[in-house]
């Protein structure tokens, strides 16, 4: 009996040894599974923070320099802005009576009154203090805060072996956000509903029971067609 010899051309060669390799690095390759979203790894954590101003008086009157007025504003500002709870003034035990002191609550009541923040979230109390030491008035309150993320690399982002990002991939994008929000109390509860208008409710219902269109008319400055030029 005659034996067939039987041949593979190149490209069939190549087909084969093509497919020996990538099963050999497939062997190689260990599985991972796949990471949490980021918003999970990075989360975005809210606390609460002390906002402290100290004010240094004399017997004889506050004598505030300008920058301290631009801090006294800058402060009941941010206090009317996030603050949270009442505003404190603890003044220390030795200088309970001096004018200065009495010059410090004014001036943060002033400012209070004049950004439309009621005087009556002051709160007044007293600190001990040595006596040959100068001591401030210390104004303080309460805010919810961001806390910072720190996002380090802590891996070469060419290692993709595993076809998996980075243990802080995303992470950049949390802290930024974090940094953007202006009231952190975003985070804990929504905002409240605020109450609907029923006068134009009442405008929108007669308006389709008539048959009649129920959106606002656009002014004509505002019509733009897309085929003009």
């Amino acid at each position: 009996m005659r034996q067939q010899k039987i041949t593979h051309s190149p490209k069939f060669k190549s087909v084969i040894t093509a497919g020996i390799i990538g099963v050999m690095m497939g062997a190689c390759t260990t599985y991972k599974p796949s990471l949490e979203p980021t918003h999970f790894r990075n989360k975005i954590t809210v606390a609460e923070t002390v906002e402290r101003l100290e004010l240094y008086t004399q017997p004889s009157g506050l004598n505030l320099s300008t920058r301290d007025q631009d801090a006294v504003t800058d402060f009941v500002h941010l206090y009317g802005q996030s603050g949270q709870g009442p505003m404190y003034i603890n003044i220390p035990e030795n200088a309970t009576k001096g004018l200065g002191v009495q010059q410090a609550k004014s001036a943060i009541s002033s400012r209070m009154q004049s950004m439309g923040i009621p005087g009556s979230g002051i709160q007044m109390g007293n600190y001990k203090a040595k006596g040959d030491v100068p001591a401030p008035v210390v104004v303080s309150f309460r805010r919810l805060t961001t806390a910072p993320i720190d996002c380090q690399q802590g891996a070469s982002l060419t290692l993709t072996s595993t076809n998996q990002p980075y243990g802080n991939f995303g992470c950049a994008q949390t802290a930024n956000l974090a940094a953007m929000i202006d009231d952190p109390r975003q985070l804990l509860a929504p905002y409240a509903l605020t109450p609907s208008t029923m006068i134009r409710r009442s405008t929108v219902i007669d308006a389709y029971a008539a048959g009649e269109t129920t959106a606002t008319p656009r002014p004509g400055g505002q019509e733009v067609s897309a085929g003009e030029n």
